[in-house]
This record gives C-alpha cells, structure tokens and sequence, in this order.
C-alpha cells in the first residue's frame, strides 16, 4: 500500500523522502505514521523496478538531497492500481482475536478482562477521531475519520459477541474502571 501512496504523491509533484513522509502522514492526518526508514527502502525498491527516477539536488552546508520523480511506468502502475477494485481479504487476520484465542487457550489471563481492555483501546480512539472530526474541515480527513469510526463501531458490535460467547456474566470483570454502555446509538 506505501508502495502505491509513494507513486501518487509522486504523480503530484517531485519530492524527497522526508517530503513523503510528511505529505504521506499530512494526507491521512497522522493516523498513519510512517518510518522514514520505511519510505526510503519502498522509493530504493521503486527505482530498482523502474518506475521512479531520483536525481541528487545540491544543497548548501548539507549533503545533496535525492528528489524522486514518478516515470511513465510508473505512472502506468499507480493507474492500473488506482482503477482495480480491492476485495476484502477472504482468510481472517484479526490480531485481537489471535489473542483472545491463545488467552482462552492457554488461561494465562481472563478473557473478559481482555475484551473489556481492547473495548476501553477501541473506545479511546473513537474519541480521538471525534476529535479530530470537530477539529477538521478538510473533506479528506474527515471521509478518513468517518471510515475509521464506522470501523471501530463494527469492532465494538463484535467484541460484544465475542463477550456474549465468552463471558458469562454480562458484568465488566472487577476493577476495571468501565463506566457506560459502549453500544453507538443505543441498539442491540
């Protein structure tokens, strides 16, 4: 995926690395952080396939910045990729649920309190975003923002069916600080 957001902000202007990953976590509100370590090695492996250039701009007291600029392939690569539709992964990989599995597994730690720490994650975050949201008014940002809610809003449905499954009292596990219903909107 970096891979393909390197060539469209390329598609925009020239840049130099620490100019992507700034434009790159700037486009997505810096709900994705990127090591420039990261962006560096995905531009190398981009120019070994030939689809950016990069050329060495001098600069004064510093060494010579490399500036990447996208090629005719690879503008053909980010089209092709932009006009696919992507299709949900048909295998499951969710790591939460990893992990409920091997704490039920192995009875190391409850499993309610679990579900009810990754529900605290879960909510903590949306705040972040709704945050955020109240903060932006870049259209962008916000269609991410919303995206990710509608995400965690699901994510949050699930956990309580995993705790419906798992837990059997209907009770937050003691101490755990929880206060409210954690359900959007008040339905089941």
């Amino acid at each position: 995926m970096l891979r393909y957001a390197l060539l469209g902000l390329l598609a925009e202007q020239p840049r130099h690395g620490y100019d992507l990953k700034k434009a790159f976590e700037g486009m997505l509100g810096g709900t994705w952080p990127v090591n420039i370590g990261q962006i560096y090695s995905t531009l190398a492996r981009l120019e070994r396939d030939g689809l950016v250039v990069s050329q060495a701009v001098p600069q004064e007291l510093l060494p010579d910045r490399k500036v990447y600029s996208l090629t005719d392939r690879g503008r053909e690569a980010l089209a092709q990729w932009l006009e696919t539709p992507l299709f949900p992964p048909a295998r499951l990989k969710v790591d939460f649920f990893l992990k409920l599995l091997l704490a039920r597994r192995s009875g190391m730690v409850d499993v309610c309190a679990l579900i009810w720490k990754q529900r605290q994650a879960f909510l903590q975050t949306m705040a972040e975003l709704t945050s955020l949201l109240s903060r932006s008014e870049d259209v962008e940002l916000r269609l991410l923002a919303e995206g990710l809610l509608y995400h965690l809003e699901a994510d949050l449905k699930w956990l309580d069916r995993c705790e419906e499954t798992f837990c059997t009292e209907g009770e937050p596990p003691a101490g755990d600080g929880r206060v409210g219903n954690s359900s959007l909107g008040g339905g089941p």
